[in-house]
């Protein structure tokens, strides 16, 4: 005990010397003309306008958003200084933690330090669509491409024969085939390949935003003679 009031003596003989306390005060007094002459001389800050986009935090994981989000307008007042260090980190943020299948409102955020204040938010409310993510399985159809009249004597099984489709119930709903695509030549032998699977519509055309496992899939692809059954 007697080393820590020895100790604060010493420091408060320090601080108390007229130099030090004068070049401290000098310190002090040109932070605060710095800090005014920053904020255009409002020591309560000056405003700024920024345009962002708008985040979702904390979807579940058996949700999905169905329409893009909006760009958001904020108006932020603070010191300048302190703005032109957070502006390439700001971010406009909604939270879904709470999200079930449907439309929903969602309070707009906008988080800041301290010192920032948020002035206003456009808009304070959005309204966005989640839909609950399922997964089917889907027989795997195989598709010729360039077909000679050898190809037609070949037999190609898919190896897995199924694979799981994952999307938003909606976009599931138009999946109509999982097909694997080949091109078999006029060759006669025998062989394995491994192709890309894609899950088309019932019009033939890929559907992006499914998620398929496997990703890949083997081919086996086994010549047959005619006097073969």
């Amino acid at each position: 005990m007697e080393r820590v009031r020895e100790y604060l003596k010493r420091l408060w003989l320090f601080f108390s010397d007229p130099q030090v306390y004068w070049r401290l005060f000098s310190l002090a007094l040109a932070l605060i003309l710095w800090l005014l002459a920053a904020g255009e001389g409002d020591i309560g800050g000056t405003e700024r306008f920024y345009t962002l986009p708008l985040t979702a935090q904390n979807l579940p994981a058996d949700q999905a958003l169905l329409d893009p989000l909006p760009n958001v307008k904020v108006r932020l007042r603070g010191l300048s200084p302190i703005l032109s260090l957070i502006e390439d980190d700001l971010q406009a943020v909604i939270d879904l933690s709470h999200a079930e299948e449907g439309q929903m409102s969602y309070s707009v955020s906008v988080p800041t330090p301290v010192g920032v204040e948020v002035e206003s938010i456009s808009p304070q409310w959005v309204t966005v669509r989640t839909e609950q993510i399922l997964t089917a399985e889907y027989p795997v159809q195989v598709g010729l491409l360039n077909i000679y009249p050898q190809a037609l004597m070949h037999k190609v099984t898919p190896i897995p024969s199924t694979v799981a489709v994952t999307a938003p119930r909606s976009l599931l709903a138009q999946v109509d085939q999982v097909v694997a695509y080949i091109s078999v030549g006029d060759t006669l032998g025998s062989s394995r390949e491994t192709v890309p699977v894609v899950a088309i519509d019932g019009s033939g055309k890929p559907l992006q935003g499914v998620k398929l496992d496997p990703g890949l899939i083997t081919l086996e692809i086994e010549y047959q003679s005619l006097g073969e059954s």
